[in-house]
């Protein structure tokens, strides 16, 4: 039996010796930029024995999958009750988009973390039905939804699928080159409602429908 142990958040919320890896992992992914972190790395950051990452996850590649899983698992259940809400396709597009874009600015290792995981054939199976696949899923029928209502001009639900993925981890993704070329130090929270508010400016007029004249 391997002993657990149990920490606490800031506040005051319990956390179990898994949830503390978990925790370690992405704290290190950040303050690095980097996915590249190791089994000692994650053992002294969280204060735990790397053994437990065995014991936990079987594997380095196991705590990625459930710290992706942890990370997205909440939104990609939320996004069901996105389409039941009572908006019109354009406000749901808009809270789709922010939302994609709150999750790379709170955690900005974690489309790298994919983008990683789709290299190994297993790994990339798991991710994808549970959390490309649904994330694809609503956005083709948020897109079925505004078409059907004269919202929306038709567009492919794939391309659209990449250009809009693309577009939300771009600002976290290049972080060097907003230090290198910018003189921009951090991704701070102005920052990103700027960026969100330009995306979506920039989306919505792309696929908006014209109003008739008159």
């Amino acid at each position: 039996m391997v002993a657990t142990a149990v920490a606490k958040t800031q506040d005051g919320e319990k956390l179990s010796s898994r949830d503390q890896l978990l925790k370690a992992a992405g704290a290190l992914m950040t303050e690095r930029s980097t996915i590249d972190i190791s089994l000692s790395d994650i053992a002294r950051k969280s204060g735990l024995n790397s053994a437990l990452v065995k014991y936990y996850f079987g594997s380095k590649n196991g705590l990625l999958l459930a710290l992706v899983k942890d990370v997205l698992g909440k939104g990609i259940q939320q996004m069901d009750g996105l389409l039941e809400m009572e908006l019109n396709p354009v406000e749901k597009l808009k809270l789709h988009v922010k939302a994609i874009i709150n999750v790379y600015f709170r955690f900005p290792y974690v489309n790298r973390l994919i983008h990683y995981m789709f290299e190994d054939p297993e790994l990339g199976r798991e991710v994808a039905e549970t959390i490309s696949k649904p994330l694809a899923e609503t956005q083709r029928l948020l897109l079925e939804d505004g078409i059907a209502k004269g919202v929306f001009k038709p567009v492919d639900p794939m391309m659209f699928y990449f250009i809009i993925l693309g577009a939300c981890d771009q600002l976290f993704f290049g972080q060097h080159i907003l230090r290198s070329a910018f003189g921009i130090a951090e991704i701070d929270d102005n920052l990103r409602r700027r960026y969100t508010a330009t995306l979506l400016d920039v989306i919505l007029i792309g696929i908006v429908a014209d109003k008739p004249a008159g």
